[in-house]
């Protein structure tokens, strides 16, 4: 437990300049400034948001909180809580001390307006699709789920943004920040990281939204430990601003059949984060390989305009499904075949043979794969020196 003379980190109220919000991030291994942009909407400057970005590192370095501002009441009592399911899942991680000389009681706008974060995947869509009716606000962050050199695919985004607004006369709200850096070194991005950064980029939108909904990732039956979670996401509110995880209800072979219909999906569905040349979706990783396969198995692959119209069964089996999240996807996608008579497919069968190959021959196979890649590594500055000479 950290002691009075334990150094502490100082969350400090960011900065404004034009559009931009400027954060001074100080942990007693790393300074960084990161930045908050928005060309859409006024970000709001506030120390509940930096308040946020400085939780992972001081549980992960053992660090006091101490705030010289006034800060939410319900917001730090809401983080002491997140600090307690955290830390049980992770007991690497320290529990979290806040020293607030000063609180505050957050205020309540009322400005009628609902936000959902949306990468345009299948949780975002059935989430903002389900709640359709309330959702005012569509946001996406660029930085947290694609690296923000990756122009092609930003640039589809935003148009996929602007279409989606078009039709359904939502805002969609673009954010651009850095901060996922400044989380990396204090753990892993998805497993403890993402769930505080849409915290802290959502608290931003205080006083211009009234309640943002974070699209699940899991149902109920596969909920483990994860960055955003219906245990941590609604800790992230007070009075001002409400979060609410949602989506758990439904398996993801479910949320595809709940939304493979609408016109807004058949035209921008994107699941993909692989690199493959700025492409939308590539078509060839297990992500978008398991989302084609649900599509496929309810007749309505080729009605999305974002993937292939066909599956290259090779694909598939040269996946390698580690056991976990990977391995139940693929039975999900086999049980709905399964409902759907489909078992004598090539793609059923490329399933059945990825899910039955061993963890030892996915082990020596993808020891394989890593050797020939460092070989044609090897080959290619081999060439390029001799190339050089010349």
């Amino acid at each position: 437990m950290p002691t009075s003379e334990t150094p502490a980190i100082t969350p400090v109220t960011p900065s404004k300049n034009g559009d931009t919000l400027w954060f001074d991030l100080s942990a007693p291994t790393r300074c960084v400034t990161a930045y908050f942009t928005s060309q859409t909407v006024s970000l709001q400057p506030n120390l509940e948001s930096a308040l946020l970005l400085n939780v992972l590192p001081a549980m992960h370095q053992n660090q006091r909180l101490t705030l010289t501002q006034p800060v939410s009441a319900t917001l730090i009592k809401n983080l002491e809580a997140f600090s307690k399911v955290f830390t049980t899942w992770h007991p690497d991680y320290h529990p979290l001390h806040i020293d607030c000389a000063h609180t505050a009681q957050a205020g309540t706008k009322g400005t009628g307006r609902v936000g959902c974060f949306f990468t345009g995947g299948v949780d975002s869509f059935y989430t903002f699709l389900k709640h359709q009716r309330e959702i005012t606000d569509l946001i996406y962050v660029h930085g947290y789920d694609l690296d923000l050199n990756d122009g092609p695919r930003r640039q589809a985004i935003s148009a996929m943004g602007a279409a989606i607004a078009a039709q359904t006369g939502v805002r969609f709200v673009e954010i651009e920040t850095d901060s996922r850096e400044w989380f990396l070194p204090f753990g892993d991005w998805r497993l403890h990281g993402h769930g505080l950064a849409l915290g802290a980029a959502g608290r931003l939108l205080a006083g211009t939204l009234d309640k943002i909904y974070i699209a699940a990732s899991l149902p109920w039956e596969e909920m483990r430990p994860w960055g955003s979670h219906p245990e941590l996401d609604p800790l992230f509110s007070d009075e001002a601003l409400q979060f609410i995880h949602d989506g758990c209800e439904a398996f993801r072979t479910q949320k595809v059949q709940a939304i493979c219909d609408h016109p807004l999906v058949q035209a921008h569905l994107r699941v993909c984060c692989e690199w493959a040349l700025g492409a939308y979706n590539c078509g060839r990783c297990e992500k978008c390989l398991r989302t084609m396969t649900s599509l496929y198995a309810l007749g309505a692959l080729s009605a999305i305009k974002t993937f292939p119209s066909s599956i290259d069964p090779q694909n598939i089996r040269a996946l390698l499904l580690p056991d976990g999240p990977e391995r139940r996807r693929a039975r999900e996608n086999i049980r709905l075949m399964d409902e759907n008579r489909l078992q004598s497919t090539p793609v059923y069968q490329a399933w059945s043979h990825a899910l039955n190959r061993s963890d030892f021959t996915n082990w020596l196979i993808g020891r394989a794969r890593k050797t020939r890649r460092k070989l044609r590594r090897s080959l290619r500055k081999r060439l390029f020196r001799v190339l050089g000479k010349r």
